[in-house]
C-alpha cells in the first residue's frame, strides 16, 4: 500500500459543499432552535459567540483579520438560513383559503388537471391548478392555484357529466351552469369521454382535462396522532395549501392551456402505458417516469421492503441512461466555441425535457443540475470535485425552497449521492492490491454501492419509516442491471412507437418479461422471513455514530483524518451506549397513556413502566375506515412495538372493537380481555373465531378482578357486574383503574349513569382518579354528579369525531363537569393527547409531527 499514489487533501477543495452545509445548518436552526427565540436574545448570543471566539485567538496570538473575516463570513451564511426559513413559515395564509367560508353550493371551480390518481375507496384523486371559481351572486374569482381534488366514483347515473370542447375553456364562466353545458348528451362520471381520456388501452385517467365542478375547500387536515404522516405539510412542500371535495362535476373538457412541460408528461406516461402490458404497465411508469399512481399500496410496500423502491424514484442513475449517448459524443463538440454551446444547450433542453416528463420532482432536479455541471466541466475543460457539484445542486435547491431540506425525498437523494461519492473510493483499499484495478475490483465496487447505500442509510429509513430491508444489496445487486437494460430498450421503443405502435409494442415485449420477473421477485422477497424489519431509532445520538462511521469509510485513504474520524466514531458510540444505559438502567420508570383520535371512537394506548404494551379499545370501523389499519398499526409501529401483552375491549360495539381484526392479524397478542356482555354481530363473532384460530386466550373480566401487568403497575376492575341494573353494552362496560404511585387514571368505556351509580355505590373515594376517561364520549346519559364528585379527577378525556352523527359532546353533560372543576379535553380538538406519569405527577406531554403551525391542537 505504500507505493500507492494517494490524492492529497486540500481542506479548500469544497467550499460549496461547505457552503451548503452552513447554509442548512442555518435552516435547521431557523426552523427548531430559534422557534421561541427572540431577536434580541439571537442577537445577545451572537455577541456572546464573537466574544469568546476574540478571546481564544487573542490567547492563541493569532491576527483579528484571521477571525473576523471568517466569523463574518459564516456568521452572514448561517444568518441567511435562519432568515429565508422563517420567511417562509411566517408566510400569510394561501389566498385560497379565504374560499373555506362558503358553501359548496356557492362554488364552481375552472381549472386544468395535472394528475390523478385512484384511492383505495376507488375514487379519483385529482391534482389541479384552478384558474377560476365563480361565486354564486359575487364577480368571479380569478386566482391561479394548485390543489388536490377528491372526485367520488359514484355509482352510474349518479350525477350528469356534458362534454363540449368548444365551451371547456370560456374565459367568464356563467352565472347558470346550464349555460355552460351541453345537453343533448349527460353521462355518469363513470362515461367519462373514453375518446379523450383512453388511448389504445392505457389507464383511465383525467390528466389534461379542464373540468368545472362544484364543491367545497378546506385546509388539508393535520397530523391528529404523534406518529401520523403529516400530509399537510407534505402538500404544503409542493404548493399545496387546500384540498376540494368535489360535489358534482358540470363539465368535462379538454384543456388547451396546459403548460408544456405537462402536455408532454401526460404524453409520455400514455405511451409508456401503450408498450407495457396491463400487469406491468403501473411499475413501468414508476421505474420511466417516477409516476406511482397506478401503483397499490400492496406492491409499494413489496418494492420498499425488497429494498428496491429507488427504483421508482427517478434520480441520477435514470438521467444518467438519459445523457449516455449524448455523452459519449461530447468531445466531437469540443472543438469549436459554437460546438461547445450547442451540445450546452442540446443537453440543457434534453434534461428539462426529461424533468419536466418525470413532474420535477427533488430527485431528478437534483441529478439534472449535477448533470449539467458536470457536462460544463467537461466541454469547457475545468473539472471540478462531485462532492463541490453536489453542494451547489443543493444549494440551488435550498434558495428557491428552503423547506425542502425537510422533505425525505430531499434528505434520501442527496445522502445516497454523498455516501457514494466519499465512501466508494476507498473500498477498493479493503481489496489486496493485485485485485484492485482488475474486474474482480470493480466488481466487488458494483456490489458495495447498493451495501453502503443501504447502510448509509439506515437511519433515515428507520426514522421515517420504521422499516429497514436486509436484502436490500442482494435485490439491487440482482435487478438493477437488468433495470437499466429495460429502461434503455423501453426508451428507444418509446421512440419508434411515434412511427408505428405495434412494431414498438412487439419489440418492447423482453422489457415487459424483466418486469414481470422483477414483479414476482419483490412480491416474493417481500415474504421472505428476516428480508425486513421494523423498529425505531434508539437513540439520536446513532445518528452521529452513522455520520462518523461513514467518515471512517470516506477516509481510507487519507491516514491523517481516518484516526480523527474514528476517534470520534468511537466518542459518540460511548455517547449511544451511555443514553441506551441511562434509558434503561437509570432513568426513572413512567407510566405512557396515550388517548389516541381515531374519530367516533375509543382506543387507549398504555405502556406500563416495566415496558408492557396494552391496548384499552381498539378504535371504529366502518366500510370506509378501519382504525386498527389507518390509525393503530402505524402508531404501534412508529414506536417499535411488536407485540402486546393485551387488548382490552370495554365492550363489543363497533366503535370500540373496531380495529381487532386488523391487530391481531399483524401484532402478536398475548390476552384479550373483554366484557362478558354477550353481543350478536359479524364483527364480534369473526374476532372471536380468529382468536381462537391462532391461539389467542380471551378472559373475561367483572369487578374485583386484577389484571397483571408490572408488579408496580396494578389495573384494577371495577365493572362490569350482575349488580349493576341495565344489561346494555354500555352499561357492561369494562371499568379499570391504572394505578401507578400516587397516580391513577380511571377508564370507563361507555359506562353510562346505572354503571356509574353501581361505581359510586360500591367503590365511593376509591375511585378517586387523576385523570377520567369520560364517558360514552361525553354523551347526557354519562358524568353523573355523584361519579364525578368520587372520581374528582384533575382532567377529563373525551375521546369523540369532530362531527359526529350523535352531537357528541352533550351540553348537559359538559356542564356537569365544568362544574365538578374537571377540566375537560376532548381529541375532536386538540388530536391524540398524551400523559406521562412518573408515580408523583401526570404530566401531558405536547407533542407535534412536522412544521405544525397551523394545527388545531391548543398549546396547554
Amino acid at each position: 500500500m505504500s507505493g500507492v499514489n494517494r490524492p492529497a487533501v486540500n481542506p479548500g477543495a469544497y467550499p460549496l459543499l461547505r457552503l451548503a452545509l452552513l447554509y442548512s445548518a442555518g435552516i435547521v436552526a431557523g426552523r427548531t432552535l430559534l422557534q421561541t427565540v427572540s431577536p434580541l436574545q439571537a442577537l445577545f448570543g451572537l455577541a456572546l459567540l464573537l466574544v469568546v471566539c476574540t478571546i481564544f485567538h487573542l490567547l492563541r496570538r493569532a491576527p483579528m483579520r484571521m477571525l473576523l473575516l471568517p466569523l463574518l463570513y459564516l456568521c452572514s451564511v448561517f444568518s441567511f438560513g435562519v432568515f429565508t426559513i422563517r420567511m417562509h413559515d411566517q408566510l400569510h395564509e394561501p389566498e385560497e383559503l379565504i374560499l373555506s367560508v362558503f358553501p359548496e353550493d356557492m362554488l364552481l371551480f375552472h381549472g386544468g388537471v395535472l394528475s390523478d390518481r385512484s384511492t383505495r375507496g376507488g375514487h379519483r384523486m385529482a391534482r389541479i391548478r384552478i384558474d377560476s371559481v365563480h361565486i354564486q351572486g359575487l364577480p368571479t374569482w380569478h386566482r391561479t392555484f394548485l390543489t388536490d381534488v377528491l372526485i367520488r366514483q359514484e355509482p352510474r347515473d349518479a350525477f350528469p357529466v356534458s362534454y363540449d370542447p368548444s365551451t371547456a375553456n370560456d374565459e367568464a364562466p356563467s352565472g347558470d351552469s346550464s349555460a355552460d353545458t351541453v345537453t343533448t348528451q349527460n353521462r355518469s362520471f363513470g362515461d367519462a369521454p373514453e375518446d379523450l381520456f383512453r388511448a389504445s388501452g392505457t389507464p383511465f385517467s383525467l390528466a389534461g382535462a379542464y373540468l368545472r365542478f362544484g364543491g367545497n375547500l378546506e385546509p388539508p387536515s393535520r397530523p391528529v396522532n404523534p406518529n401520523q404522516f403529516d400530509y399537510a405539510s407534505h402538500l404544503a412542500r409542493q404548493g399545496i395549501h387546500s384540498t376540494i371535495f368535489a360535489i358534482d362535476i358540470e363539465s368535462i373538457g379538454e384543456s388547451q392551456t396546459a403548460p408544456p412541460w405537462h402536455r408532454l408528461q401526460i404524453s409520455m406516461q400514455q405511451r409508456t402505458s401503450m408498450l407495457f402490458s396491463e400487469h406491468t404497465r403501473g411499475i413501468a411508469r414508476a421505474i420511466m417516469l417516477g409516476d406511482r399512481s397506478e401503483l397499490d399500496s400492496d406492491l409499494r410496500m413489496a418494492f420498499s421492503r425488497a429494498g428496491l423502491a429507488h427504483l421508482m424514484a427517478v434520480s441520477g442513475m435514470h438521467v444518467g441512461f438519459i445523457l449516455l449517448p449524448v455523452w459519449l459524443l461530447l468531445p466531437w463538440f469540443r472543438g469549436s466555441v459554437s460546438g461547445k454551446w450547442v451540445a450546452l444547450l442540446f443537453c440543457t433542453a434534453l434534461l428539462a425535457a426529461y424533468a419536466g416528463a418525470t413532474g420535477f420532482s427533488v430527485s431528478v432536479n437534483r441529478a439534472s443540475i449535477m448533470a449539467l455541471f458536470l457536462i460544463i466541466a467537461r466541454l469547457f475543460h475545468r473539472p471540478g470535485a462531485s462532492l463541490n457539484i453536489l453542494g451547489a445542486a443543493a444549494l440551488l435547491l435550498l434558495i428557491y425552497d428552503p423547506r425542502m431540506l425537510f422533505d425525505v425525498g430531499f434528505q434520501l437523494s442527496f445522502t445516497a449521492v454523498a455516501i457514494i461519492l466519499t465512501t466508494l473510493p476507498g473500498t477498493r483499499y479493503l481489496l489486496p492490491v493485485r485485485y484492485r484495478y482488475r474486474r474482480t475490483g470493480a466488481l466487488f465496487q458494483f456490489v458495495m454501492v447498493s451495501v453502503l447505500v443501504q447502510a448509509g442509510l439506515y437511519p433515515l429509513l428507520i426514522h421515517y419509516f420504521n422499516e429497514f430491508s436486509m436484502i436490500g444489496p442482494l435485490s439491487n445487486t440482482l435487478a438493477v442491471p437488468f433495470v437499466q437494460a429495460m429502461f434503455l430498450w423501453s426508451f428507444a421503443c418509446l421512440f419508434i412507437g411515434m412511427i408505428d405502435t405495434s412494431i414498438a409494442h412487439w419489440l418492447n415485449i423482453p422489457a415487459d418479461y424483466v418486469l414481470q420477473s422483477l414483479i414476482s421477485y419483490v412480491t416474493l422477497a417481500g415474504t421472505l422471513p428476516g428480508a425486513w424489519i421494523e423498529g425505531k431509532l434508539a437513540s439520536h445520538w446513532i445518528f452521529g455514530v452513522w455520520f462518523f462511521g461513514t467518515s471512517v469509510i470516506a477516509s481510507l485513504r487519507i491516514p491523517q483524518l481516518r484516526w480523527k474520524m474514528l476517534s470520534a466514531f468511537l466518542f459518540f458510540l460511548v455517547l449511544l451506549q451511555g443514553s441506551l444505559v441511562y434509558e434503561k438502567q437509570l432513568r426513572r420508570p413512567v407510566l405512557d397513556v396515550t388517548f389516541l383520535d381515531v374519530g367516533q371512537g375509543d382506543a387507549i394506548l398504555i405502556e406500563t413502566p416495566g415496558r408492557k404494551k396494552y391496548l384499552y379499545d381498539v378504535g371504529v370501523w366502518t366500510p370506509q375506515f378501519d382504525s386498527g389499519e389507518r390509525v393503530l398499526l402505524p402508531e404501534l409501529k412508529a414506536r417499535g412495538i411488536r407485540r402486546l401483552d393485551g387488548i382490552i375491549l370495554s365492550h363489543p360495539h363497533a366503535d370500540h372493537i373496531g380495529g381487532i381484526m386488523s391487530i391481531i392479524e399483524s401484532v402478536p397478542v398475548d390476552t384479550i380481555y373483554q366484557s362478558p356482555a354477550p353481543h350478536d354481530s359479524q364483527l364480534y363473532h369473526r374476532y372471536m373465531a380468529r382468536a381462537a384460530e391462532i391461539g389467542i386466550p380471551v378472559r373475561l373480566l367483572e369487578s374485583g378482578d386484577l389484571i397483571h401487568t408490572d408488579p408496580s403497575l396494578p389495573m384494577m376492575v371495577f365493572a362490569p357486574s350482575p349488580d349493576i341494573q341495565a344489561r346494555d353494552p354500555n352499561n357492561q362496560s369494562v371499568v379499570i383503574m391504572v394505578q401507578y404511585g400516587r397516580n391513577r387514571i380511571l377508564l370507563t368505556g361507555d359506562a353510562e349513569k346505572e354503571a356509574e351509580a353501581f361505581l359510586s355505590a360500591t367503590y365511593g373515594a376509591f375511585l378517586r382518579a387523576d385523570i377520567l376517561k369520560i364517558g360514552h364520549h361525553a354523551s347526557r346519559t354519562s358524568s353523573t354528579e355523584p361519579f364525578l364528585a368520587h372520581a374528582n379527577p384533575a382532567y377529563g378525556i373525551a375521546s369523540l369525531g369532530l362531527r359526529n352523527r350523535y352531537r357528541h359532546p352533550h351540553r348537559e353533560a359538559i356542564e356537569r363537569l365544568h362544574q365538578a372543576g374537571i377540566r375537560s379535553r376532548f381529541t375532536s380538538l386538540e388530536g391524540a393527547i398524551h400523559y406521562r406519569c412518573d408515580g408523583v405527577r401526570c404530566n401531558l406531554q405536547p407533542w407535534q409531527s412536522g412544521n405544525d403551525k397551523m394545527s388545531k391542537r391548543p398549546v396547554p
